[in-house]
């Protein structure tokens, strides 16, 4: 197939679509707003003169090129469009007149954006009922979208590379150390200041657990990340060690003794890092968001503990810390969930028959 991803080229996830569906033999392009390179797909640049992080009112410059959106469609005749983050992407979608187009949500675009304001509601209402299809990485988005829509949605959750992400990462072995960790984008919504100050109560009320804490990742709240460390004590105990690849990451997950991922706002719709560290065979303490719930088994693989309780993450830590054969089951149970539910060749491979039924127009993939 021709599949066309109208989508942030910068962005991870878009890569990870183009880089299996190109290994798969399809040919793949990408539209997008925002120059990057993409070694697997043919980038069609729209230079709107938007930043990634810029505000909502400035992005609607994306609006004003869907006739230029509209055109490059036109002239390639993919077999399948797909378009990524509906209040954005999905808006100028929409105004392109594209006549059959499957729409992905992400997170954010759902539960933060319509919240803004009647305009905001309005908007994804109308790039929601435009599309021809509705993809949603996790059931409890596909319940939040459908607030705004009356449109059924394909559940296509992100796999795992699991032979990337895997226990074989693991190199440390006895070393006396308690090592716990997040790699996460350092912003608000993650919830790694939680983190810092459950290190903090266990540093200073159980001073005989030899925690280290990593916590990978750039973003906004670095600085005050950081100056909040230094204030709580507990700098001394932080690895900082910002952006870093997924081959990485994968090293990082296998290494720890336990993953923490305390995300505090729903848009963090589908729980990637929590099923990254499962199938590194690591134990995960997560917060209740229903996303990252989703991500794991609570009790069996996951830890789950409230959002923004500092207390309750660290009871939980300590928890692990004192029950290291219970962590170690729960590590073996979290890869067995992962390759039985988010290996990626499998959750791609669905994804794939699911569009060619769409390019088809049927209801059986050719």
């Amino acid at each position: 197939m021709k599949i066309c991803f109208v989508a942030p080229a910068d962005n991870y996830h878009t890569k990870k679509w183009c880089r299996w569906f190109a290994g798969r033999g399809h040919e793949v392009h990408v539209v997008s707003f925002h120059r990057a390179v993409t070694e697997n797909a043919e980038l069609h640049f729209i230079d709107c003169g938007v930043g990634v992080r810029e505000n909502d009112w400035k992005k609607l410059r994306y609006l004003l090129r869907a006739s230029e959106l509209r055109n490059i469609l036109a002239e390639m005749k993919p077999d399948i469009v797909n378009v990524h983050y509906a209040t954005s992407y999905g808006a100028a979608a929409a105004l392109a007149g594209i006549k059959r187009y499957v729409l992905s949500v992400w997170g954010a675009d759902v539960y933060d954006f319509p919240k803004k304001s009647p305009l905001h509601r309005l908007m994804l209402c109308f790039s929601l009922n435009k599309a021809s299809y509705l993809f949603s990485t996790s059931k409890a988005m596909a319940v939040e979208a459908g607030k705004y829509t009356k449109k059924a949605f394909d559940i296509t959750p992100f796999g795992v590379d699991t032979e990337l992400f895997s226990p074989g990462k693991r190199i440390r072995a006895g070393d006396g150390r308690f090592i716990v960790g997040t790699v996460k984008t350092l912003s608000e919504k993650y919830g790694i200041d939680y983190l810092i100050k459950a290190a903090a109560i266990i540093h200073r009320e159980y001073s005989d657990i030899p925690l280290e804490l990593r916590i990978a990742g750039k973003g906004p709240c670095e600085k005050e990340y950081r100056d909040l460390a230094a204030r709580l004590q507990v700098n001394g105990m932080i690895t900082w060690l910002g952006f870093i690849p997924q081959e990485q990451a994968a090293e990082e997950w296998a290494n720890m003794d336990a993953a923490v991922i305390p995300s505090t706002l729903e848009s963090e719709s589908f729980g990637v890092s929590a099923v990254e560290a499962q199938s590194c065979g690591v134990p995960v303490v997560i917060s209740d968001i229903p996303g990252l719930m989703e991500a794991a088994s609570p009790g069996v693989t996951a830890l789950v503990v409230p959002r923004k309780d500092e207390r309750a993450l660290a009871k939980a830590l300590v928890w692990l810390y004192r029950n290291p054969e219970a962590g170690k089951r729960m590590g073996e149970e979290g890869r067995k969930y992962v390759l039985e539910n988010y290996e990626w060749n499998d959750c791609f491979s669905k994804i794939e028959q699911r569009l060619k039924m769409i390019r088809g127009g049927g209801t059986t993939p050719d």
